[in-house]
């Protein structure tokens, strides 16, 4: 098994899965290193996930798949708002294309995804829609910024994001495009610039994928025109495969994440870590490969967000969904914490006990996130087939890009919501990560 074989494998939405499934095996076992795993109470997380979903939709499907368009989607004492859509009616009035919308509001996604990493509870957005957190606030403030033009070169055009304008972008730009002083500060700032600037790289050296028909001097790189790589790579009229969009976020944007992390035969893996759960006690190359675990987050993230804008906008359906998993992050690893699915060994909470925090806190890359994030893919994959038997559609009822209902209506709401109630004054998961920027 050569080297180049495991970084291809390492990179992929297969190994994703894989790699995390043989962790949950290992916990069916009693055989984790850092959590105990009740699994008798999947079902319970089950039941109050669908509670949610019966709460504030008729069904599941009626709920919209998760995406960083539902961040636009606001209420307001006028009533909900979408703010996305508000803009794509605008354009179209000033006869803007079909295309060139999908195109802007590509260029949109791309750069507020890429920046919603954790932003820490002490920071908010204020806005004169009111004053946003967390992932909303970083939503907001991405949008705020590309109204006004800063992710853009164009003198007459604020509305896109292109690499001329990203290469260039200052920590300053960014700090005060989220109102970032002393007393708002935000975790990762200068670390979420040097993302911009890393994405303004990967359009200019990415043509094949971010050059489009009219890339030229005149018309810069930007994340729209993949829109137009993808229009080549149908396999049927109008249908593009998953395998297709994957391609783009994870080689066109190989050198958007830091290069500090884990390597593997010289290359640079992104969010893929050691997991010692999987360590068999061998320090050959091929068995540390073996003990690698990939969740690509913000790139599957990423890639659930542009489905929507590819599909509703760009008019073409996707095939393989199915493959995409749900998100290893701290409200849906929250959630099963919080009910007891998951619960942190005495060792390692006494080790995650520092400063006087109220909850254990650890680095991105310890073991006990590592495995608790595996397991987290693993166990919404369970819950998510729970759902499936309990919210009482007939199989060839069940609506597509079902895991990414779950997670909207959903796993992600749930841990949200349990944290408020659980720990009222920070909101904060029962473990928490220190946010770099560029990982959660």
């Amino acid at each position: 098994m050569s080297m180049s074989y495991n970084v291809t494998y390492l990179k992929s939405l297969q190994a994703v899965r894989e790699r995390s499934h043989r962790v949950y095996e290992l916990a069916q076992r009693g055989q984790l290193e850092h959590f105990e795993f009740d699994e008798s109470k999947i079902d319970d997380v089950a039941d109050y996930v669908l509670s949610l979903v019966h709460r504030d939709y008729a069904s599941i499907a009626s709920v919209p798949p998760h995406g960083r368009w539902r961040s636009y989607c606001v209420k307001t004492p006028e009533g909900d708002r979408d703010l996305v859509a508000e803009h794509v009616l605008k354009w179209k009035a000033s006869d803007v294309s079909e295309w060139e919308c999908a195109r802007r509001v590509i260029d949109l996604i791309m750069v507020s995804v890429l920046i919603d990493a954790g932003a820490g509870a002490n920071w908010h957005y204020e806005d004169e829609l009111g004053v946003f957190e967390r992932t909303e606030g970083l939503g907001i403030a991405a949008l705020r910024m590309f109204e006004r033009g800063v992710f853009s070169s164009h003198p007459h055009n604020p509305f896109q994001a292109d690499a001329r304008a990203l290469l260039v972008l200052s920590d300053t730009d960014v700090a005060r495009g989220f109102q970032v002083t002393d007393s708002n500060p935000l975790l990762g700032c200068a670390n979420r610039a040097q993302l911009l600037r890393n994405l303004g790289r990967a359009l200019s050296n990415g043509s094949r994928y971010f050059g489009g028909k009219c890339a030229c001097n005149n018309h810069p790189a930007r994340p729209g025109f993949m829109l137009d790589y993808l229009s080549g790579c149908t396999e049927a009229p109008l249908v593009v495969s998953i395998d297709d969009v994957w391609d783009v976020v994870i080689d066109g944007l190989a050198c958007v994440w830091p290069a500090g992390r884990t390597q593997l035969d010289g290359v640079a893996l992104g969010d893929v870590w050691v997991c010692d759960t999987l360590d068999v006690g061998s320090d050959s190359e091929r068995q540390r490969a073996d003990t690698l675990v990939p969740f690509h987050k913000l790139s599957q993230w990423l890639a659930w967000s542009l489905l929507e804008v590819v599909v509703k906008l760009g008019k073409l359906k996707v095939s393989g969904t199915e493959k995409l998993t749900g998100l290893p992050e701290y409200r849906n690893g929250g959630l099963l914490v919080d009910m007891g699915v998951l619960t942190l060994s005495p060792a390692d909470l006494a080790r995650g006990l520092r400063d006087g925090s109220s909850v254990p806190v650890f680095e991105g890359g310890d073991a006990v996130i590592v495995e608790w994030r595996a397991m987290t893919v693993a166990l919404l994959d369970k819950i998510a087939d729970r759902i499936k038997a309990k919210c009482g559609l007939p199989s060839d009822q069940l609506p597509d890009m079902f895991l990414a209902r779950v997670l909207e209506g959903g796993t992600w709401k749930a841990g949200r919501e349990l944290a408020a109630r659980m720990r009222p004054t920070t909101k904060d998961p029962p473990i928490d990560i220190i946010s770099d920027g560029t990982l959660f």
